[in-house]
């Protein structure tokens, strides 16, 4: 049977103390022995913390350009809009057409476009004189001043790109009543007054009453158009005071 260390004399106890603690012993006993005397092994340097990359500043949404300000807004009479159509390309080989008649009389015969065709001015001309009208009573106003290449539809952007045109004509010279001719010419009262069943109604458009009926171009060996069309221009002729 083992016998119990023998116990130190105080100052030596002492002594062994301030050994262990200069040494740098922590505690007294660890659960496996340890070799205090070498040298511990350098802990691995932490990794930085990564760095958030910089925010950029938002870029400043870049103002849109106002629309361009279409020049027949800005024309002071018919002579000016006339000037500024003779400037397209179209006028070098066809004058322009925006009017024809007493257009400060407020009776409007509207159509889509100039005719290449001669025999369609014609055919307005007798319906004019049919109701017992001509041209110092009433005005032939078209949307686009100039013909299409071979008579065929215009495309869609035309009628916006000289919308302004007959805008500024509307200002200078307010229609009380007009004689739409043609789906072209009635679709400035809307889609609705350019469908074939709103032949014959009357609709509002820009502070006047509206009549869409049928183009020449459209009636040409058609009885039944032809006499439709005629009722209507009687009922155009009616409401002319």
């Amino acid at each position: 049977m083992s016998q119990p260390p023998a116990l130190l004399p105080a100052e030596q106890a002492r002594a062994a103390l301030a050994f262990l603690v200069a040494a740098g012993a922590d505690v007294a006993v660890d659960a496996a022995p340890r070799r205090w005397l070498e040298v511990a092994p350098e802990a691995a340097p932490l990794a930085p913390a990564p760095v958030a990359a910089p925010v950029a500043a938002a870029r400043p949404a870049t103002p849109r350009a106002p629309p361009e300000r279409h020049p027949a807004l800005d024309c002071a009479d018919v002579p000016a809009l006339v000037a500024l159509l003779g400037k397209f390309p179209q006028a070098r080989t066809t004058p322009p057409l925006l009017l024809h008649g007493a257009i400060e009389r407020g009776v409007w015969l509207l159509i889509d476009r100039p005719d290449e065709d001669p025999a369609h001015r014609e055919t307005i001309d007798r319906m004019l004189a049919a109701v017992d009208l001509d041209w110092s009573r009433a005005a032939l106003v078209s949307r686009l001043p100039f013909p299409s290449p071979g008579d065929a539809e215009p495309p869609p952007g035309h009628f916006t790109r000289f919308g302004p045109v007959l805008d500024r004509l509307v200002a200078l010279h307010p229609p009380r009543l007009v004689l739409a001719l043609g789906q072209g010419a009635a679709d400035v009262a809307g889609s609705t007054a350019r469908l074939a069943s709103s032949r014959g109604r009357w609709f509002d458009w820009a502070g006047a009453q509206l009549l869409p009926s049928f183009h020449p171009r459209t009636m040409r060996g058609d009885k039944e158009l032809k006499k439709q069309a005629f009722e209507h221009l009687k009922l155009f002729r009616a409401a002319i005071t």
